[in-house]
């Protein structure tokens, strides 16, 4: 009796684990909806392109992992959105200080308040996930770098970097607090 079920059983769990991929998978209309902005306001390259494929890797393994990352990415989304729109708002909408030559000089610094602001998200969001306040900022923040990393590409790398940092500058007290409590 156990060999008749046995096949069956494995059957059902691939179903179940094919199920779980395509559910994860719808993640990818968000992030190619996010790639063709940057790749229109940004211009494409072939760090822009790998960025984009890491975010989708990594958003879609997160979400087929399920519960506290799978809430992480879509934190992690919210929260990339700040510096993503705030750079691409500045380069396409405000043509103005582009023109002015100003952009380049200040698009690190308008990155690097973008990913405080992501950061300061993430680090409220976290309280909500008790058990898994780490685990949750770790795999947010990721999904969020990559996201704003899309958008501040027009900073060039001192703009990538101060994203970065300005992330981690938010988010490293709730990580100090979390780990103090335990």
């Amino acid at each position: 009796m156990e060999s008749a079920d046995h096949p069956l059983a494995a059957r059902a769990r691939r179903a179940y684990e094919a199920g779980r991929l395509r559910w994860a998978l719808q993640i990818g209309w968000i992030v190619l909806a996010l790639v063709g902005v940057s790749y229109v306001a940004v211009g494409g390259s072939p760090v822009s392109a790998a960025t984009a494929a890491a975010l989708l890797v990594t958003a879609t393994a997160m979400r087929w992992r399920g519960r506290t990352l799978s809430a992480a990415v879509r934190a992690g989304l919210a929260a990339g959105l700040i510096p993503f729109t705030l750079l691409v708002t500045l380069k396409c909408g405000s043509g103005m200080f582009c023109a002015l030559g100003g952009c380049m000089s200040h698009c690190a610094r308008f990155c690097g308040f973008g990913g405080l602001a992501a950061g300061v998200l993430l680090a409220t969001r976290a309280r909500q996930h008790d058990d898994h306040v780490v685990e949750f900022l770790v795999g947010a923040s990721v999904v969020a770098a990559l996201t704003g990393l899309m958008g501040c590409f027009v900073g060039g790398l001192t703009g990538m970097a101060w994203m970065v940092v300005g992330e981690l500058f938010a988010t490293l007290p709730a990580f100090a607090l979390e780990l103090r409590r335990r």
